[in-house]
């Protein structure tokens, strides 16, 4: 099988009998608004979503044989695409921008003999359009990729980002007023800024992103992976030398896991999926290719509690509309595919989200190493490594000991004038990398445990105290039953009190009692 990794191109792709999740009849019923935005993640499939809607305005019925759209569709009348994708927009400089789309005008321009010497974008766009429709007598299609990418790029400098902002609000307020000469417009991106006034602009504009009935247009569902790609499991499976079944658990646990609305089907990152299955290796593909580098910073920076962060209740109007530059991270944490819906409260009109899968969790947490604690993946790595072994063997006083050494090594000038909650982010850091490799269970709720852990083996319950003592730990422990559920487990359970003194910014004391299974 081909598969078309990183391959955004439709009629390329359909050329050369590469593997293609029929979507089509999801577009058939998407292009008859018309005005669209769909936000979704980075490496997840809008760009190709626009090049085949761009082959079906163009009338190329040939590449659709055998889609749903094909029996869909009786016109097929070409018409005039302007398909522009400031994706390429790599840095947050705005000569970048402008650069890249002068260029695009100016190609479109050419085509249709235009010379226009007007600096204004918004105004040249408007030319082109117009002129496109006296040459064709035909409405044209406009396409618009990663629409926010240069004000997501230009986050760090305010002075740029408004120029980019300005530039771009030419274009997309144009828009409004072209009806006559547009057919169908659709604008996709990772975030919905709030303060960009296309969308109060375009009062036609149909935000599809959280609708049900479009949920599964980008990515791919648990029933195309079973269906489509079935030989694809096959062959990882000989691979992994396991059976169909395990080699489809695994890619489920690393993959799967989205829903961008509810209700949705379980969604698969494409991006990774089919490296996974085209390379016969599970590997994190998509995190190498869409690190949150500013997003990180700026969980660091505001030094919020990560746990409550990353497992929130939200409405929907917090998750579609987003100022980067000010509102709580979680939209943005959930817009660029870190957080995903795991639950809808109706009474409330809450959702409850979740990190989706465990390539996410993985390397969320590695990032989030690399900033809070100036550590790389390898010294990361190395403690996970030293920490579950010391689990695994029974041994929580070389697990402390490693666990106090390395919080103590994290350099002063990072940890200097933070609050106690910067250090307890820290710890839930480590645990949840940890829980990759053997089962945690972190609660932060008082009156009950604070952290399990599991092995194969051993059973430890765990309970921190803030500027206090190991033995009051202890007592909570014992008082409250904690190890009570898992005494009948057959694995030696090991009772654990630990002091965390404000003053040296670490662990300072810890007491360990054991206990015999039942």
């Amino acid at each position: 099988m081909r598969y078309p990794i990183g391959r955004q191109d439709f009629q390329t792709l359909r050329e050369d009998g590469c593997v293609y999740i029929d979507k089509t009849r999801l577009v058939y019923e998407l292009v008859q608004n018309p005005y669209v935005f769909l936000s979704r993640p980075r490496r997840f499939g809008k760009s190709l979503l626009l090049s085949t809607i761009k082959a079906y305005f163009e009338g190329k019925k040939e590449l659709f044989e055998g889609l749903e759209i094909e029996r869909l569709e009786k016109d097929w009348a070409p018409h005039p695409v302007f398909l522009i994708s400031l994706a390429r927009v790599m840095d947050n400089s705005n000569q970048s921008l402008r650069d890249l789309l002068n260029q695009q005008f100016f190609l479109w321009e050419k085509d249709l003999g235009i010379n226009n010497q007007n600096p204004d974008f918004g105004s040249r766009f408007s030319s082109i359009l117009q002129e496109s429709f006296r040459q064709s007598g035909k409405r044209a299609v406009v396409l618009i990729d990663e629409y926010d990418n240069p004000l997501i790029n230009s986050l760090s400098d305010s002075k740029i980002h408004e120029a980019n902002l300005s530039l771009l609000k030419s274009i997309y307020t144009n828009l409004k007023d072209l009806d006559a000469y547009i057919r169908f417009g659709m604008l996709t991106g990772v975030s919905r800024f709030s303060k960009m006034s296309i969308f109060s602009g375009l009062n036609n504009l149909t935000d599809v992103s959280f609708d049900p009935k479009f949920a599964a247009i980008c990515g791919i569902t648990e029933n195309e992976l079973l269906n489509d790609l079935s030989h694809g499991i096959e062959n990882l499976a000989k691979h992994l030398n396991s059976s169909p079944q395990e080699a489809f658990y695994v890619l489920k646990k690393h993959y799967d896991g989205y829903h961008f609305t509810f209700p949705s089907p379980d969604i698969y990152n494409p991006f990774s999926l089919l490296s996974a299955l085209d390379a016969l290796n599970i590997s994190d593909y998509w995190f190498a290719t869409a690190t949150p580098t500013f997003l990180i910073q700026r969980l660091y920076e505001s030094n919020v509690d990560i746990p409550s962060l990353l497992n929130p209740e939200a409405p929907s109007a917090a998750l579609s509309s987003s100022d980067a530059n000010h509102d709580s991270p979680v939209a943005l944490l959930f817009q660029t595919g870190y957080l995903t819906i795991k639950d809808f409260d109706s009474e409330w009109e809450l959702y409850r989200l979740g990190v989706p899968n465990l390539e996410v969790k993985k390397g969320l947490m590695f990032d989030m190493a690399k900033i809070f604690q100036k550590k790389d993946e390898a010294q990361s790595l190395k403690l996970i490594k030293q920490l579950t072994l010391a689990l695994r063997q029974g041994e929580p006083e070389i697990f402390l000991t490693s666990l106090q050494s390395y919080l103590a090594s994290i350099p002063a000038n990072i940890t200097q004038n933070k609050s106690e909650l910067y250090f307890e982010n820290n710890i839930y850091i480590i645990l949840s990398l940890l829980g990759i490799y053997i089962q945690t269970e972190t609660v932060i709720s008082k009156g009950r445990i604070d952290i399990v852990i599991q092995s194969d083996k051993y059973v430890y319950v765990i309970e921190l105290k803030l500027d206090k003592t190991p033995e009051e730990a202890l007592r909570q422990i014992n008082e409250k039953e904690y190890a009570l559920p898992f005494l009948h487990s057959g694995k030696q359970v090991f009772n654990i009190g630990i002091n965390f003194s404000s003053e040296i910014r670490n662990i300072s004391s810890w007491l360990i009692q054991p206990s015999k299974p039942s």
